[in-house]
C-alpha cells in the first residue's frame, strides 16, 4: 500500500495545479442555486444552495467544491485499494481512477458555480463508503454513508434514483443479516427521497421567479423539448399532436424554422408560447408527463430520439477554463469524439465485464463485480431518465452519469485483473 502514495502524491499535486490555474465560472442559472429553503421555497433543491451558504464568495465557494473533490477522488481511489487483493490490481485502479479525477471535463465543474461539481463528489464518496461498508460492516462507515448519501439526495432532483439503488442495497443487507441499523439506515435515505419528491414541485413554481422564460420548471423544460425535440422534427411533432392532443401554436413553428436550429431565443419562445392560450392550458396539464406520454405512445421514436441524443449526454463538455495537467490522449482514451463515445462506452463495458466473468470474478471478487455491474445498470437508467424529463444542455445535465459509467468500466477492469491474478495465485499455492 505504500506505492500507492505515489500516485496519490501525484494525483494531489495535480489538483493544486488545476487550481492555481482555474477560473470561475457563472452561468445564466447560477443565481438560482444562491436561496436556500429546506420547504422548497427556492429555485433549487437546498443541496448546493445551503453547501454554498457556507462561504462568502464565488471563489471559496469553487475552492470548497475544488476539496470536496479532490477527497473524493482520493477516497474512492484508497477504498479500491482496500477492496482489490493483488498489487498489480490496486495499481491498475488508483492510477486509472485518479486520472480521471484530473481531466478537464471532470475537474472544470468544480469552478463553475452549479450544481455539478457535489453531484459528482457527493457521488464518489458515496461509492467509496459503501465499498468498505460492504467490505467491513463497521458502523461509524455506515453513519457517514447515511449523512453523505442523504446530502447527495437534495444536490439534483435526479438523484433519487440514484440514492435509491444505495437504499436498496442497505435494505437488501439489512434482510439478509437482520441487522437493525442497516435498515434504519435505509430508511432514513428513503426518508430524504420521499422528502426531496415532496418539495420538488414547490421547487419548480418558485422556479418562475428566477427564470428567463418565468416559467414553472416543468414548464420550460417542456419548452426545450418543444423547441429542440418537438417542433424540430415532423415525426415527433405528429405524434404530440394526433396522440398527446397538442394544440398547434404557429408563432413557435416560426420561430423554429428561421432559427433553423442556429441559436436558442428561449424568452422569445416563451412569449409566443404565452400567445397561445390553448396551447399554454395543454402545457400546465401535461408538462410534468409529455415525456411518459411521448414514450408510451411512440416508443420506436422515442428510442430512436434517444439513441442519436444519448452521445451528447456522454460525451463530457467544460464549461470553466481548468488547466490539463494529463497528456491530449488520455483525454481521448476517457472522453473519445461525440462520433464514437456511445459505441467505445458500450464495447468497453461489455468487454470488461465478459473478462472479469471468465476470470472468475463471480466467486472471487463478488463485490467488486457487483459495484461494477449496480453502476452501469443505475447510470444506464439515470441517463434515459434524464433525456425522458429534460432536455437542452445534455452534456452538463448527464456528467454524472458520464463519471459513473466510466467508473464501472475501471471497476470491472481491475476486478477482472485481480480475479485473473487472485487464480493463478490459488493454483500456484495448489501446486506446492
Amino acid at each position: 500500500m505504500i506505492v500507492l502514495a505515489i500516485p496519490l502524491g501525484l494525483f494531489v499535486a495535480a489538483r493544486l495545479e488545476i487550481w492555481f490555474g482555474g477560473s470561475v465560472f457563472t452561468a445564466y442559472d447560477t443565481a438560482s442555486y444562491l436561496p436556500v429553503s429546506f420547504t422548497g421555497h427556492a429555485p433549487r433543491l437546498w443541496g448546493a444552495p445551503a453547501f454554498y451558504a457556507l462561504f462568502p464568495d464565488d471563489v471559496a465557494r469553487t475552492f470548497g467544491q475544488w476539496l470536496i473533490g479532490t477527497i473524493a477522488w482520493v477516497a474512492l481511489a484508497v477504498a479500491l485499494a482496500i477492496v482489490l487483493r493483488t498489487f498489480v490490481a490496486r495499481v491498475l485502479a488508483t492510477t486509472t481512477v485518479l486520472a480521471l479525477g484530473l481531466l478537464p471535463q471532470v475537474t472544470n465543474w468544480d469552478f463553475a458555480i452549479l450544481s455539478e461539481s457535489l453531484s459528482i463528489s457527493l457521488g464518489l464518496l458515496v461509492l467509496a463508503l459503501l465499498l468498505l461498508w460492504l467490505r467491513f460492516g463497521k458502523l461509524p462507515l455506515l453513519v457517514a454513508l447515511v449523512v453523505i448519501a442523504f446530502a447527495w439526495t437534495f444536490v439534483r432532483p435526479e438523484l433519487v434514483l440514484l440514492v435509491g439503488v444505495v437504499a436498496l442495497v442497505l435494505a437488501v443487507r439489512a434482510v439478509r443479516k437482520r441487522q437493525l441499523a442497516t435498515a434504519i439506515a435505509a430508511g432514513l435515505l428513503i426518508a430524504g427521497i420521499g422528502w426531496s419528491v415532496a418539495i420538488t414541485p414547490t421547487v419548480g413554481k418558485t422556479f418562475a421567479g428566477w427564470s428567463a422564460t418565468g416559467l414553472t420548471l416543468r414548464e420550460e423544460t417542456l419548452l426545450y423539448r418543444l423547441r429542440l425535440q418537438v417542433l424540430a422534427d415532423p415525426r415527433v411533432e405528429n405524434v404530440f399532436h394526433t396522440k398527446l392532443g397538442m394544440p398547434d401554436c404557429p408563432a413557435m413553428k416560426r420561430i423554429v424554422v428561421a432559427e433553423q436550429g442556429k441559436k436558442w431565443d428561449m424568452p422569445g419562445f416563451a412569449v409566443a408560447y404565452r400567445a397561445c392560450p390553448e396551447l399554454r392550458r395543454w402545457g400546465a396539464e401535461n408538462a410534468g408527463r409529455s415525456g411518459l406520454r411521448y414514450v408510451l405512445a411512440a416508443p420506436a421514436l422515442f428510442l430512436e430520439q434517444t439513441w442519436s441524443t444519448m452521445p451528447r449526454a456522454l460525451v463530457g463538455t467544460r464549461y470553466a477554463d481548468v488547466a490539463a495537467p494529463l497528456p491530449l490522449w488520455a483525454d481521448l482514451v476517457y472522453f473519445p469524439r461525440i462520433t464514437v463515445i456511445v459505441p467505445v462506452l458500450l464495447g468497453s463495458l461489455s468487454i470488461t465485464l465478459l473478462a472479469a466473468l471468465a476470470a472468475g470474478a463471480w466467486r472471487r471478487r463478488r463485490l467488486l463485480l457487483g459495484t461494477g455491474l449496480i453502476l452501469t445498470v443505475a447510470a444506464s437508467a439515470s441517463v434515459v431518465a434524464g433525456l425522458l424529463y429534460s432536455t437542452g444542455e445534455n452534456a452538463r445535465f448527464g456528467m454524472q452519469e458520464g463519471v459513473a459509467l466510466r467508473l464501472a468500466v475501471l471497476v470491472l477492469l481491475a476486478t477482472a485483473v485481480d480475479s485473473l491474478l487472485g487464480r493463478r495465485r490459488e493454483l500456484r499455492a495448489d501446486t506446492e
